[in-house]
């Protein structure tokens, strides 16, 4: 799971993964105001807290809304997060309640697609767009991220967050639809199979303990979500360069991720 998955679009296959099932689990169990701090720290190193103090940020494919609620905390004048996934709108908004109520006039939840240019056209512009780990799972990478692309002010911050192109992506994708097969009650035995191989992968290739997760998130609910998650689409950082710049934007930072198959992270500037 780099994040249990924002979810922006994809609802309607027989295949995809309920991310918003994961998110709900994820935030009964472990959410709470630690892992926002962890949340909105790794949310301002990212974009910079100077560019959210009183913007306006646009969370695409807000999952549990741990990040929304993080930009209202950093200050964010206000602050919209959108999700294909009712289930997840509706943990979105019990976490606000449960984490930040003080910060309830600023923050709102909606449900809507990334795909859907109608629904995104009508939301406005804003000085942050955020799309982590979501776009990949729409099953129509590139014209989502046009969508989101939209919603960025003149300039305005663009964060995108994208599975990294692997020689193994093509195995993955594999992988996914046969758990997404797989029935329910079955499905412990690939999350402690494949949980176990990607720790000792991880821990191979960063040195590190896979549980010592950032932006407060959890080793185990990121296994769960990084199996299930399909529709699964991904990209190299020059591939992705190549097609958002030519929308008007200038790549600020390109972060590669800590493992091959991870997030590239990257930050766009709007012109203008």
């Amino acid at each position: 799971m780099t994040e249990p998955k924002d979810t922006a679009g994809s609802a309607g296959s027989a295949l995809a993964f309920d991310f918003g099932e994961n998110w709900d689990h994820f935030s009964r169990d472990l959410v709470d105001a630690d892992r926002l701090r962890a949340a909105a720290a790794s949310l301002g190193d990212l974009v910079g807290r100077d560019r959210i103090a009183g913007a306006r940020v646009c969370d695409v494919g807000c999952g549990s809304g741990l990040f929304s609620i993080a930009a209202a905390t950093l200050g964010a004048g206000d602050v919209l997060g959108f999700d294909i996934n009712a289930r997840g709108i509706a943990v979105a908004r019990r976490n606000l309640a449960q984490l930040a109520p003080e910060a309830a006039e600023r923050v709102r939840f909606q449900q809507g697609s990334a795909l859907d240019g109608g629904f995104v056209g009508g939301l406005g512009r804003f000085d942050v767009v955020y799309a982590w780990g979501s776009l990949h799972h729409t099953g129509a990478m590139w014209p989502a991220i046009e969508n989101a692309a939209r919603l960025v002010d003149e300039g305005g911050t663009f964060v995108l967050a994208l599975y990294n192109r692997h020689w193994t992506s093509p195995a993955w994708t594999a992988i996914k639809v046969v758990y997404n097969l797989c029935p329910r009650r079955l499905r412990p035995l690939p999350n402690a199979l494949f949980g176990g191989l990607i720790y000792l992968a991880t821990w191979a290739v960063t040195g590190s303990s896979p549980l010592r997760k950032e932006r407060g998130m959890d080793f185990w609910y990121d296994v769960i979500d990084w199996l299930g998650g399909y529709p699964y689409e991904y990209a190299s950082i020059d591939e992705v360069r190549a097609r958002v710049e030519p929308m008007g934007f200038t790549l600020a930072e390109a972060r590669p991720p800590r493992v091959p198959t991870g997030c590239n992270e990257l930050v766009f500037r709007r012109q203008g």
